[in-house]
C-alpha cells in the first residue's frame, strides 16, 4: 500500500471500536506470539464484545465469507453487473450465522427464563420438556438451524407441543421465517401471478421458491387474516339480530381524534371467476383443475371502498387535487358482508362520529342501500359522482346523433352544463320530450331518464361546491383500476371464488401499508 494510501486510512474517523485488532493484540500479548486456536479466539471475541461465544463464532464465519469475497482476483468478475451480484451474494453469506447466532442468543435466554412455566394451552397443566431438539428454517439469507425448548402436555390427546422461545420471537411452525413468508405473499401480491412472484424473489433475494409454494403461502395468510378480519367484523356488527343497535367497544388501535367532514367513496369491478360444473366434470382426486374439469365463467363483484378525511385533501392545481392518506376495504361478496368491514374501517377511523360524511357513488341500488343500513345514517351526504352522470349523457348523445358528431357534442355540453348548475329536473324534462331515432337509442334514453329520476335529490352540485365538498369519485375509480383491476383482472385470467376474495383483501392490506402489521397480527393469531 502506498504512503499516500496509508495517510488516507490514518486520517479517516473510526466511528466504532475496532474489536478484532482489539482481540488479536490481547492474544498476542497472552500468548507471547504462539499460535491461537479457534476456540480461543471465539473466547477471546466474545469476551471483548461481551456477547456469547455463539455470537462470537457467528462473527468470525461472517469475517471469514468476507474476505474471501475481498482476496478474490480482481478480474474473477467480468463487469460491474456480476461484481455487485457476488457482493450481494457473499453479504447473504456473511450475515446468515450471524443471523442465525443472534437468534440462538435470544432463544437460549428466553428458554432459560421460561424453563418450568410452559402450559399447555388446552388444560392449563404445566407442560413436560422433552429437550430443545433443533429444527430448521429456510429464511431469506439462507438456511437457519436453532435449538430451542420443546414441550409437551402429558395428556395423549394434546398432540400439540409448544416452544415458548419460538413462540414469542414469531418463528412458525412453517418450513419458513416469517419475513420470508411475508415476502413471498408481498411479491404475488403486487406483481402480474405467482410464477412472476417466483422469478422476481430469485432475481432480487436469491431465494429459490416454486410457483406452488408462493400459491400455497398466499392462502395461507390470506385465510388467517380473512378469519381474523371475519371475527372483528362480527364482533363489530352494529345490530343485534333482531335488529336493534348494539353498543360496541372501540377497538384500542382506533385514532384518537375524530374528523369533522369524511369521504367514503364505493363502487364496485368485477373480476372474471370460474365455477366447476359437477355433472360435466371428471373427479381426480386432489385435482385444482385441468383435463376432465368443466366450469361455468361469471363476474364476481369485488365491493371496494376508499375512506378519507376532508383534510387529506390537497389541490394541486385548480383541476387537480391530492389525496394524501386514504384507506382501502375491498370484499368480494354481497353488500351486507361488505357493509360489516366497512363499518370495522369505520370505527377504527372514527369516521361513524363526523358530523359530515360524504357519500360518493354512481348511485347504485347496492350503494344507496348500503348508506341507509349505518347506524349513522343520518349524517350520510349521498352524492352521485359528477364523472358518471356525464359520461352517461355522452353515452345517449353519441347513440342519438353519432360518434363525436358535432350535433352530439352541441347537445351534450349543454346537458352537462345544466347538470353542474343543478338543473337535473330540467334535464329529465328534456329527454321525457326527445324521441329517439333509432331502437338502441331508445333503450338509452329510457334508462338515462330512470337513473337521473332516482338520483336527482344526489345531484344539487351547486349546493355542495358552496360547501366545498368534492363532487367526484376519482380515488374509487383509481382504486377499482390499480388496487383490485391490475391483479385480478387481467387479460385471460380466471379466478376460483375463493382465491379472487383472498386476492382482493390482500391487495388492500398492501395499498394500506399495513403489510408488517397484519404479518404480526396472523402469527400472534
Amino acid at each position: 500500500m502506498s504512503k499516500s494510501s496509508l495517510r488516507a486510512v490514518d486520517e479517516k474517523e473510526i466511528s466504532i471500536p475496532n474489536v478484532f485488532v482489539k482481540t488479536f493484540h490481547e492474544l498476542a500479548v497472552e500468548n507471547d506470539g504462539a499460535a491461537l486456536s479457534s476456540q480461543a479466539v471465539v473466547l477471546a471475541l466474545s469476551k471483548t464484545l461481551g456477547k456469547s461465544a455463539i455470537l462470537a463464532q457467528g462473527m468470525l464465519a461472517a469475517f471469514d465469507v468476507m474476505a474471501e469475497y475481498a482476496m478474490a482476483p480482481d478480474d474473477v468478475y467480468e463487469d460491474s453487473i456480476e461484481e455487485e451480484a457476488e457482493a450481494i451474494a457473499a453479504s447473504r453469506r456473511a450475515f446468515r450465522p450471524l443471523l442465525q447466532a443472534r437468534l440462538q442468543q435470544r432463544i437460549d435466554r428466553i428458554d432459560a427464563d421460561t424453563a418450568a412455566r410452559t402450559m399447555c394451552p388446552l388444560c392449563e397443566r404445566t407442560m413436560s420438556s422433552r429437550g430443545r431438539p433443533a429444527r430448521g428454517w429456510t429464511s431469506s439469507l439462507g438456511e437457519l438451524d436453532l435449538s430451542r425448548r420443546w414441550s409437551s402436555c402429558e395428556r395423549r390427546e394434546h398432540t400439540e407441543g409448544r416452544s415458548l422461545a419460538q413462540e414469542k420471537l414469531l418463528l412458525p411452525n412453517s418450513a419458513r421465517t416469517a419475513r420470508l413468508d411475508e415476502s413471498i405473499a408481498a411479491m404475488a401480491t403486487a406483481t402480474s401471478s405467482h410464477g412472476m412472484a417466483a422469478k422476481l424473489l430469485h432475481q432480487i433475494l436469491g431465494v429459490d421458491v416454486s410457483t406452488y409454494t408462493v400459491q400455497n403461502v398466499v392462502h395461507k395468510r390470506a385465510g388467517r387474516l380473512m378469519a381474523l378480519d371475519d371475527a372483528e367484523a362480527e364482533a363489530q356488527h352494529p345490530f343485534h339480530p333482531s335488529g336493534l343497535e348494539r353498543k360496541v367497544a372501540r377497538s384500542p388501535q382506533a385514532v384518537k381524534e375524530t374528523a369533522k367532514t369524511v369521504y367514503i367513496e364505493i363502487d364496485g369491478v368485477l373480476p372474471m371467476t370460474r365455477e366447476l360444473i359437477p355433472e360435466r366434470s371428471e373427479s381426480f382426486p386432489g385435482a385444482r383443475g385441468g383435463k376432465g374439469r368443466r366450469y361455468k365463467l361469471e363476474g364476481r363483484e369485488v365491493k371496494n371502498a376508499v375512506l378519507y378525511e376532508a383534510d387529506a385533501v390537497v389541490q394541486e392545481s385548480e383541476s387537480r387535487g391530492s389525496i394524501l392518506d386514504k384507506r382501502y376495504v375491498s370484499v368480494l361478496g354481497h353488500w351486507r358482508l361488505f357493509a360489516r368491514h366497512l363499518w370495522v374501517a369505520m370505527r377504527h377511523l372514527r369516521f361513524d362520529e363526523a358530523s359530515q360524511i360524504v357519500w360518493l357513488s354512481d348511485g347504485a341500488k347496492w350503494i344507496r342501500e348500503l348508506a341507509a343500513w349505518l347506524p349513522c345514517s343520518d349524517r350520510v351526504t349521498l352524492i352521485l359522482d359528477l364523472y358518471h352522470a356525464k359520461h352517461r349523457v355522452w353515452e345517449l348523445a353519441n347513440a342519438l346523433y353519432g360518434v363525436h358528431s358535432k350535433l352530439a357534442n352541441r347537445w351534450a355540453h349543454e346537458q352537462c352544463r345544466k347538470l353542474e348548475d343543478g338543473q337535473v329536473h330540467d334535464v329529465i324534462e328534456g329527454l321525457r320530450s326527445m324521441q329517439a331515432a333509432r331502437d338502441t337509442a331508445c333503450e338509452t334514453l329510457d334508462e338515462l331518464i330512470t337513473y337521473f329520476s332516482n338520483n336527482a335529490d344526489r345531484m344539487n352540485y351547486p349546493d355542495y361546491r358552496a360547501q366545498g365538498l368534492r363532487v367526484t369519485s376519482a380515488s374509487i375509480e383509481s382504486a377499482n383500476y390499480h388496487v383490485t383491476g391490475q391483479r385480478l383482472k387481467l387479460q385471460g385470467m380466471r379466478w376460483s371464488e375463493r382465491g379472487a376474495a383472498e386476492m382482493a383483501r390482500l391487495r388492500a392490506d398492501f395499498f394500506n401499508g399495513t403489510w408488517e402489521q397484519r404479518t404480526r397480527l396472523a402469527l400472534a393469531a
